[in-house]
């Protein structure tokens, strides 16, 4: 690890943190201690006004080594309940899942409060709301002996693609985010049928241009997201996969591309160099009161894409 990218965090620690902080806010004068904003300087959402302002103003910080899964994917693609359900998956497999208390600063109440829900809206029988939400979050995986895995990183949609303004570029978080020296777990997330060809297609392209910053020893999994509109093509509760495939590379033009395999001997049974997992949280069905009933969907889905992540973990590609 770069010294360069180790903060000693208080005067006399010995600890070492990778900080990410883009761009470091002004102290504001109104500010508390230590340059931490009060109440007055910080919105519902935990942001300061610097970050509301610019994102390239938002603070976060990775102190584990472990590899890094980021949740890619535009607003409303399901990220928060990728996250729910697969929480719940490992559980049932003996992992421990806790929320990084450390990933926002101190003065963010907001993030503060969803570390204290994170289990009891991942337990919930309904699906998150405005009012009850898990919007950026990390999340630290332990096996069962305590040892870390991997820690999930679930960031708001609109940092990673803006269909208003697709050419806005990665908020500064993001880019530091690639220099880690972690390993990185990229999840793309794309899903059928999505908005129209001109946002497939530039969302394709926004993936695109991700690839010239990050490493070429991260694993990268495509996943698509919500088969379960799909029901006639899942048979017996397994996914078509094929054809899954076929949907996203005819409807994302040239989303692929950039990872075909050329090595001529391995391409002959991995054309792509990236796995692609087709994924249901389950379902959502609405109340009266504007709520969503969440019911979990086969392990099937969860099962399949954590041993994709676990392939990145380990660093065995295919």
């Amino acid at each position: 690890m770069d010294e360069d990218k180790n903060i000693d965090l208080s005067a006399g620690s010995t600890e070492k943190k990778i900080d990410i902080d883009p761009v470091a806010p002004p102290v504001n004068p109104s500010a508390g201690a230590a340059g931490t904003s009060t109440n007055a300087n910080v919105d519902s959402k935990g942001y300061s006004n610097e970050e509301l302002r610019d994102p390239n103003n938002i603070v976060v910080t990775v102190s584990d080594p472990s590899p890094v899964v980021v949740l890619f994917g535009a607003g409303s693609s399901g990220k928060t309940m990728t996250l729910v359900r697969l929480t719940r998956y490992l559980r049932s497999k003996g992992y421990t899942l806790e929320p990084d208390r450390a990933f926002r600063p101190s003065r963010d109440e907001h993030y503060k409060k969803m570390c204290d829900q994170f289990h009891s809206l991942v337990n919930d029988s309904y699906a998150p709301d405005r009012t009850r939400v898990l919007n950026f979050m990390l999340v630290k995986v332990m096996d069962s002996y305590g040892n870390p895995r991997c820690q999930i990183l679930e960031a708001p949609g609109e940092h990673f693609f803006n269909a208003e303004d697709p050419k806005t570029p990665f908020p500064t978080y993001i880019n530091n985010i690639t220099q880690l020296p972690n390993r990185k777990i990229w999840i793309f997330i794309v899903e059928r049928n999505w908005k129209d060809q001109e946002d497939r297609a530039n969302y394709a392209k926004k993936i695109e241009d991700l690839q010239s910053i990050i490493s070429t020893r991260d694993h990268i999994i495509f996943a698509c997201h919500k088969a379960d509109l799909f029901y006639t093509d899942i048979n017996n509760g397994i996914p078509n996969e094929k054809r899954f495939f076929q949907e996203i590379n005819n409807q994302y033009p040239g989303i692929f591309n950039r990872y075909k395999n050329k090595n001529p001997i391995t391409s002959l049974f991995n054309p792509y160099n990236f796995e692609f997992v087709v994924f249901s949280a389950g379902t959502f069905n609405p109340t009266t009161d504007k709520r969503q009933v969440y019911t979990q969907g086969k392990d099937f889905y969860p099962e399949r894409l954590w041993k994709a992540i676990s392939k990145g973990i380990s660093g065995n590609i295919f």
